[in-house]
């Protein structure tokens, strides 16, 4: 079989082992203006833990609202705009001379010669998304120089500005914190916090074992925070099999003049005097900003929403910002006396020490041991039937996979519902998946085909798909239930205030909503008197808009107008309305 001979060739590429490469930046007398016009008070700081990302810039609170000046910290040029619905939003990077990338994102517009400049390229691509790469001489800006306005756009929940840093060679995302000129501009007396520790049995490879994890909380008495009443912990009911001790930390940060729990900086992990791992987030590659589900507690942190950073790594953790990565420590040599400190930028720190008791009873049996019962992160996994197949490769996922597949024949799908694994599984990158197309389809429109993915929640989401040689093959970044669906449907428009005939001589904005059954809208357009407008999509509101401001009225006539409106989803079905509208 032609898959079967793609897995036979596949060259299994692991990202093993971690080397901690601090930057030679200058981060003391690097010098440059704040953000913002206002006090400088933190939501979130870098290196915090957030759904399957490290956050990578500071988020600077707006007193609540929108349209704070946002200015340029040193001279430089715009060297990339993007406005977007999802993400980042609207965003502007400058490059400046020191070798640093300065970002600022979920604005809300901009003076008016970046805003036509924006527009214009919009205009050349007749589309509002937009992610462009400005010319070195295209836009100089001067330090203290308004560059945007902060505003709520894309991924963001509340207004703020998201300010990044970035080393400009690489990319890489630098702790704004590191600089002390940033330093100096937010106050920050307030150490981290260690609210618990965890203790689990883990493989040599850092796999964590199931059912082999205990937690501990830390509890102020009198002055001191003390674990298990500061008695030694009996380690005695995790030791398995061909294992060993790991230990995770659940502590976060605060900064002052602000309540939001934020995350730590670096942290230091002794036993009986000897430093056994140390980490420090200087700094985040985007390649490996994923592996976070590795580095934390992932099953905590959806959970119970507890920060626990792990003291040890897996062989597929490729994060650098381990100085020392000695977390695995054997049951005979576990005993004795731990101490963990952890501190924040500003170097203010907090320190708890615990004892462990010797390890004396026999091993319980390791569940990995068992042959065929679990998928490993490290190897090439494949699950081969006649009708559905799955490719992963390794790194693809973060834990053994107990191997849990089935085939529910009772569906309402093109084809049966072929269960692999958990949607609550954490994935790390796409993987391979394959569908069959029954004897009884194999006559429809083949280039209508694809795949879709359940939910835990019983949504299903369309994954897109190409057809190959009776199969249908997608990429997904979820495990779960797998069906084959057929898109040909298009999108549907609908108005929202107005329809056929309507006088709009008062409107500042037309309003509508493009919905689609699965394959998703991927393109949308709007032309008013077969001239292309601008038309947004406000992701918040679920609403599709057209203003009707300087770009567009000259477009209007007095008396009738014809506005028509495009849209196209992921499988090529498009739609197209227009109407008569009075001004």
């Amino acid at each position: 079989m032609k898959y079967l001979f793609f897995i036979l060739t596949f060259t299994a590429l692991v990202a093993i082992g971690q080397n901690y490469e601090p930057k030679t930046i200058d981060f003391e007398s690097i010098e440059f203006a704040a953000p913002l016009k206002i006090p400088l008070i933190l939501a979130g700081n870098f290196g915090e833990m957030r759904g399957n990302h490290f956050h990578t810039g500071l988020d600077i609170k707006t007193k609540g609202v929108s349209g704070q000046k946002v200015i340029a910290i040193q001279d430089g040029y715009i060297s990339r705009v993007r406005v977007s619905p999802w993400g980042y939003g609207n965003a502007i990077y400058i490059d400046h001379p020191s070798g640093i990338t300065s970002l600022y994102a979920h604005l809300s517009n901009y003076p008016p010669a970046i805003d036509s400049f924006i527009y214009a390229q919009q205009a050349l691509t007749e589309s509002y998304v937009l992610d462009e790469i400005v010319l070195q001489d295209s836009f100089f800006v001067k330090k203290g120089q308004i560059i945007a306005y902060s505003g709520n756009s894309g991924s963001s929940f509340a207004p703020h500005l998201h300010f990044e840093i970035r080393e400009t060679a690489t990319e890489h995302a630098l702790n704004p914190l590191l600089f002390k000129t940033m330093r100096t501009k937010i106050k920050d007396t307030t150490p981290p916090k260690v609210s618990g520790i965890k203790l689990y049995a883990i493989t040599e490879k850092g796999f964590m074992i199931p059912g082999k994890s205990k937690y501990y909380t830390c509890r102020l008495v009198g002055k001191k925070w003390v674990i298990n009443e500061n008695k030694p912990i009996d380690i005695n009911h995790l030791i398995t099999e061909n294992s060993m001790l790991g230990i995770g930390f659940h502590t976060t940060d605060k900064l002052d003049a602000a309540g939001n729990v934020c995350g730590v900086h670096h942290t230091v992990l002794s036993h009986n005097g000897t430093k056994k791992h140390e980490q420090q987030i200087d700094y985040i590659n985007f390649d490996h900003n994923r592996f976070l589900n590795s580095h934390q507690d992932y099953y905590e942190f959806k959970q119970n929403k507890k920060n626990i950073h792990k003291n040890f790594t897996t062989v597929i953790n490729p994060l650098t910002i381990y100085p020392q990565n000695d977390g695995k420590i054997k049951w005979e040599e576990c005993a004795g006396t731990y101490e963990f400190d952890v501190y924040d930028a500003h170097g203010n720190a907090h320190t708890i020490s615990f004892t462990l008791g010797s390890a004396v009873k026999k091993p319980s049996a390791n569940p990995f041991d068992k042959t065929g019962a679990y998928f490993f992160p490290d190897v090439v996994n494949t699950h081969i039937t006649e009708d559905f197949q799955v490719l992963i490769e390794p790194g693809c996922f973060y834990e053994p996979l107990q191997k849990i597949v089935s085939t529910d024949s009772n569906s309402k799908y093109l084809s049966p519902i072929y269960q692999f694994s958990e949607y609550t599984i954490p994935v790390q990158s796409k993987y391979d998946v394959r569908i069959q197309v029954p004897e009884q389809y194999k006559d429809l429109p083949s280039y209508k085909f694809g795949i879709g993915l359940i939910s835990d929640r019983g949504y299903l989401s369309f994954l897109g798909g190409n057809y190959v040689d009776g199969w249908v093959e997608a990429r997904a970044r979820n495990f779960g239930q797998f069906v084959l669906v057929l898109d040909t449907v298009a999108p549907k428009i609908t108005p929202l205030d107005f329809n056929e005939g309507k006088t709009i001589t008062k409107y500042n904005t037309l309003e509508l909503e493009i919905h689609d059954n699965l394959a998703g809208v991927m393109e949308y357009k709007a032309y008013l008197n077969d001239k292309w407008v601008l038309m947004k999509y406000n992701r918040k509101k679920r609403r599709y808009i057209i203003p009707l401001n300087a770009r567009s009225r000259p477009i209007l006539l007095t008396g009738k107008n014809t506005v028509r409106i495009t849209a196209k989803d992921g499988k090529g079905n498009s739609e197209e309305k227009s109407y008569t509208l009075i001004y």
